[in-house]
């Protein structure tokens, strides 16, 4: 990360403030995979934020980003904005932002896995303009969707967590509102209102959660629990659905020295699913992870077979080999399957890759 201090009077808008921090950040990835993208892959980003402490103890920030180079899958951009830009004010206990920034509903709320009628609206390049704040031991935000064509504004939501000590409550609501016709498929229209109290006892820990979408007329109602036995830490969830089969599940997730494993199994509404996967540290630089998805849907992208080793360069650098194969599914080439384990989005097909950051 490159920072420059300079006047403030080089920065509009941040009246007030002695002077502004500006920092660049990047990433870069060069690779070959013989699937889905086809050959060689080129994608380099740099991303800028500029700050300032003002002298009411506000602090004024701006992000943006620009592509330099995004090439790969028969696709070839060269400069191009990434149209993420950021504005905010913030300061000890409440903050305002426009841009790029999350919906206040889904950011605030927590649920039990794989609830069918929380699908609150994430966003995906919209702008949002929230204000949010924590009073005591309560975080709350009210946020609305911005039409940058029309500068009108849709879909006002809420969101809050509150902590009395173990206990953590969560509420969230949007209103139904179609929105503008730029909206991501990541955008729902619907009325949702949900609550969800979680606590922890003797090692447990305990969810409960209800969530209700008023424009369907359907509600969601469910239960999970985790419980740690030495290394392993066992989970388990339970969702009543009005509309449907129930959805339940189970896991097992061994974590010690430098092994994680994990196993699970759910029905999804009448749709089993269940993984296997392994990642370990061999402790000089070097990361080896597999696994195995696969399960009755055809649809979902994830569902494949994959190995991968990855190593550590030092200094933000890092270099891949993977290997994936779709299992059940039976749609194009991706380049987001996601790992038993997490940390990776692998492409199908065998991929080298190199990527920085700085």
């Amino acid at each position: 990360m490159k920072n420059i201090l300079l006047s403030s009077v080089a920065i509009v808008g941040f009246a007030g403030a002695a002077a502004a921090d500006i920092s660049f950040s990047g990433a870069a990835k060069l690779g070959y995979n013989d699937d889905f993208q086809d050959g060689v892959y080129v994608d380099v980003d740099v991303d800028m934020k500029a700050s300032a402490e003002l002298n009411n103890g506000w602090t004024a920030s701006v992000t943006y980003g620009v592509e330099l180079d995004d090439n790969g899958g028969n696709v070839d951009q060269d400069v191009n904005f990434d149209d993420n830009l950021t504005i905010s004010l913030a300061n000890a206990n409440s903050y305002f932002t426009y841009g790029d920034t999350e919906w206040a509903a889904v950011s605030h709320w927590s649920g039990v896995s794989e609830m069918a009628q929380d699908g609150f609206s994430e966003n995906d390049g919209e702008a949002t303009l929230i204000i949010g704040g924590t009073f005591g031991g309560v975080e709350a935000a009210v946020s609305t969707g911005v039409d940058e064509a029309t500068g009108d504004t849709y879909q006002v939501g809420f969101g809050a967590k509150a902590t009395f000590g173990n206990v953590v409550l969560t509420a969230a609501y949007q209103e139904e509102d179609a929105g503008p016709a730029s909206v991501s498929g990541d955008y729902n229209s619907d009325e949702i209102f949900a609550l969800s109290a979680a606590t922890t006892f003797s090692g447990a820990s305990v969810k409960v959660a209800y969530a209700k979408n008023q424009t369907a007329d359907e509600n969601s109602l469910g239960l999970e629990v985790g419980y740690p036995v030495g290394p392993v830490a066992l989970g388990a969830f339970y969702v009543a659905e009005s509309a449907g089969d129930d959805t339940y599940g189970v896991s097992a997730v061994y974590s010690e020295g430098a092994l994680t494993a994990k196993a699970y199994y759910k029905n999804l509404m009448g749709s089993d699913e269940y993984g296997l996967g392994a990642t370990y540290d061999m402790g000089n630089g070097l990361k080896v992870t597999g696994g195995y998805i696969d399960g009755d849907s055809v649809a979902d992208n994830d569902f494949a077979a994959y190995v991968a080793a990855e190593y550590d360069l030092g200094g933000g650098a890092s270099f891949i080999a993977s290997y994936a194969d779709h299992t059940s599914y039976t749609g194009a080439a991706t380049d987001d399957i996601d790992t038993v384990t997490g940390g990776y989005e692998l492409n199908t097909g065998a991929t080298l890759q190199l990527s920085l950051k700085f």
